[in-house]
């Protein structure tokens, strides 16, 4: 069934004011009909969504989504900066009953990732990762993916955040380039210096997920900008609103990459542009 865009309402909550998370409502609400009413809040007004009755819920960002997921389902959910794994974990955990949940997923294809990785560092042949503990479920996905571009991905698995360093010099030895993946107990704000310094004394290029660690050292970056996200989840929405259901979960439809030259001379390693790999990457695509 399809709603009238005069009567359509979507509440957006936000994890947390300014930064990202408003970029994305931004442009999720200039995708949308003037006509659609649109309701901002975030996880520490979820109160003000009471008494209302919303097409459709959007999560921007993880506390957001653990906050709407917890709650009595009122709406059709779709989730944005999430990434896949912990999406799939919160859709395990919904009733059966609840309304439909959807996601644009934060981390990007592995296909496309590791055709990046074939373009970028066209001599690296070892992939080394670090997963958490009882993570990845798409370990194997990812292999085949790795597999199909003449690329052998090393894994290796972290128990607890102080075990990183021991794990890393495990692998390092072993590895051409090292992947950052989206896993927070190992990749975020506390530890991704020394990761990248030790990565950096073995010679060993990162490969990051955000504009943020190539600034901070990775050679290369392949994520989408929260206008990217928003933009995307603005047709999502679009479509729900015209058909009456949400489109299944996706990872992003556009997506930006970013160098770092000066890391890139001082690993003795020629790099392309950003503009270059991106028409590249898009081409095989």
């Amino acid at each position: 069934m399809a709603w009238a865009s005069e009567a359509a309402e979507v509440a957006i909550v936000l994890s947390g004011r300014g930064g990202a998370y408003e970029e994305v409502a931004n442009a999720m609400r200039n995708r949308l009909d003037p006509g659609i009413k649109v309701s901002l809040h975030d996880t520490a007004t979820l109160g003000t969504l009471e008494g209302s009755k919303p097409d459709f819920l959007v999560a921007v960002g993880a506390r957001a989504a653990q906050a709407l997921a917890s709650q009595p389902a009122r709406a059709p959910l779709l989730v944005t900066l999430l990434p896949r794994g912990a999406f799939e974990q919160l859709a395990t955990g919904r009733k059966r009953d609840a309304p439909p949940m959807s996601a644009i997923f934060l981390d990007q294809p592995f296909v496309r990732q590791m055709t990046l990785v074939r373009l970028a560092l066209p001599k690296a042949k070892r992939v080394g990762i670090l997963l958490e503990a009882g993570a990845q479920p798409h370990l194997n996905e990812l292999k085949a993916a790795a597999m199909d571009r003449q690329l052998n991905i090393q894994a290796l698995r972290v128990v607890q955040e102080q075990d990183i360093a021991r794990t890393l010099q495990q692998l390092l030895p072993d590895i051409d380039l090292l992947l950052a993946l989206p896993e927070p107990v190992i990749f975020n704000a506390g530890t991704i210096q020394m990761i990248l310094l030790s990565a950096y004394r073995q010679q060993i290029p990162l490969v990051g997920f955000s504009a943020a660690y190539t600034r901070a050292g990775a050679i290369v970056s392949l994520y989408s900008t929260p206008q990217q996200i928003g933009r995307q989840a603005g047709d999502m929405l679009r479509s729900a609103l015209s058909s009456g259901r949400l489109p299944a979960p996706q990872p992003p439809r556009e997506y930006v990459v970013s160098t770092n030259p000066h890391v890139a001379r001082s690993l003795g390693l020629a790099i392309e542009s950003e503009q270059q790999l991106l028409q590249r990457l898009q081409l095989l695509e």
